[in-house]
C-alpha cells in the first residue's frame, strides 16, 4: 500500500499508456500520426514482443548510467523527500516525452541540427563544470562556430531560413551569459557575500523559492537530451512503436531507481560527480559529431553505442580509485 501511495504518478501513466495501446489495438489511430509499426500490426499482438521489450529496457539501463547520475547531481540538494519527488514528477514527464519523440521518430531523426544542439548543450553542462566562465566562453565559440561553419556548407534549412544563423545567435547569447556571469561575481564581491543568492541553479536553469520545480524542469531537459542516443539505437533494433515506448518505459523507470542509489553514492565518493560531467561530455561530442557527419554526409568514423557505454563505464570505474574533498551541500527550503 506504501509502494501505491508513494510510486501512484508512475502508476498512473503506466495505466494511461496501456488504456492507450489497447485504444489503439482496436481504432488504429496511432498509424494516421506515426511512421512506425502500431495498432493490431504491433509485434506485442501479432508475436512474442516482450523479450525486445526487455532488451530495449536493458539497453536503456546501461546507455543511462551517465544520466542517471546527471540525475542524481540535479537533485541531490534537496531534501529525500523532495529529490523523490523531483524524480518521479520529471520521470513521468519523460514518459510523455518519449511517446512524442516517438510518434515523430522520423522527423526528429532527420533534423541533424537537433542533434547538433543537444549535443552543445552537454558540452557547454561539462564545460560548465570544469571550466571558468572566459574557458567556458571560448570553448561555447569554438564549438558553435565549427558547428554554424558546417551547417552553412550543408545547406539544410528549416523551411527556407537557413539552419546555420542558429549557432550565431548561439555565441551571442553565450557572450551575454558570459558577461551577465561577470557582473553578478563582481556584485558578490562587492558585498562579500558568503553564500550562494537564494534560489537554485541547475543546468541553466534558475527559478528564486521553487527548488523542486526547477529540479523537475531540469530532470525532464536532461531526459530529453539524452534519449537522442536511446531513440536511434531502439529504432536500429525494431521499428514497432509500441516495443520501443515500452522498452523505454522500463529503461527510464530504472534510471529513477538508478539516480536514487547515485545520491547515495555521490555522499561516499565525491568524484563520481566530476566523472559523470566528463561522460556528460563525451555523449555531447558523440552527439555533433555525428550531427556534423549526417550534415555533410559523410562516414568518417560512427561511434557505436556499446562503444561509448564501454568508455563510460570505464571512466565511473576508475573514479572510485581517485579521491575528492566532499562538497559542501546546502539543502534548499521551498517557499
Amino acid at each position: 500500500m506504501n509502494f501505491i501511495k508513494k510510486e501512484w504518478p508512475l502508476l498512473a501513466s503506466a495505466a494511461v499508456f496501456l488504456t492507450l495501446m489497447f485504444l489503439d489495438y482496436e481504432f488504429g489511430f496511432m498509424t494516421s500520426v506515426t511512421s512506425l509499426t502500431s495498432g493490431r500490426q504491433s509485434d506485442l499482438f501479432i508475436s512474442t514482443g516482450f523479450l525486445t521489450i526487455l532488451t530495449l529496457g536493458f539497453l536503456e539501463g546501461i546507455l543511462g548510467i551517465d544520466n542517471a547520475t546527471v540525475l542524481a547531481i540535479q537533485v541531490r540538494h534537496l531534501k529525500s523527500e523532495d529529490a523523490h519527488k523531483a524524480l518521479l514528477w520529471g520521470v513521468w514527464g519523460a514518459f510523455i516525452f518519449r511517446f512524442i519523440f516517438l510518434i515523430a521518430a522520423g522527423f526528429i531523426l532527420e533534423q541533424k541540427w537537433l542533434m547538433a544542439i543537444g549535443g552543445f548543450y552537454l558540452i557547454n553542462m561539462a564545460g560548465d563544470f570544469f571550466l571558468n566562465d572566459l574557458l567556458l566562453l571560448i570553448l561555447d565559440a569554438l564549438v558553435l562556430s565549427a558547428l554554424a561553419v558546417i551547417f552553412y556548407w550543408s545547406q539544410e534549412t528549416i523551411k527556407i531560413i537557413p539552419v546555420w544563423i542558429i549557432f550565431p545567435a548561439l555565441i551571442l547569447y553565450s557572450l551575454y551569459r558570459y558577461m551577465r556571469e561577470r557582473k553578478r561575481h563582481a556584485a558578490q564581491q562587492a558585498e562579500k557575500m558568503s553564500v550562494p543568492e537564494e534560489g537554485i541553479e541547475i543546468s541553466r536553469f534558475r527559478w528564486r523559492g521553487h527548488a523542486i520545480l526547477a529540479a523537475i524542469i531540469a530532470v525532464e531537459w536532461t531526459d530529453i537530451l539524452f534519449s537522442f542516443d536511446s531513440i536511434g539505437a531502439g529504432i536500429a533494433i525494431t521499428r514497432d512503436f509500441w516495443v520501443l515506448f515500452w522498452g523505454a518505459f522500463i529503461g527510464v523507470t530504472c534510471l529513477r531507481l538508478f539516480a536514487k542509489r547515485f545520491i547515495r553514492l555521490l555522499e561516499v565518493y565525491p568524484q563520481l560527480e566530476g566523472a559523470a560531467m566528463l561522460a556528460v561530455l563525451i555523449v555531447g561530442l558523440k552527439m555533433s559529431f555525428e550531427a556534423a557527419q549526417d550534415a555533410l554526409h559523410l562516414k568518417i568514423w560512427h561511434v557505436e553505442n556499446w562503444q561509448t557505454s564501454i568508455v563510460i563505464v570505464v571512466i565511473f570505474g576508475a573514479a572510485f580509485f581517485f579521491k575528492a574533498k566532499t562538497p559542501l551541500i546546502t539543502e534548499e527550503k521551498n517557499s
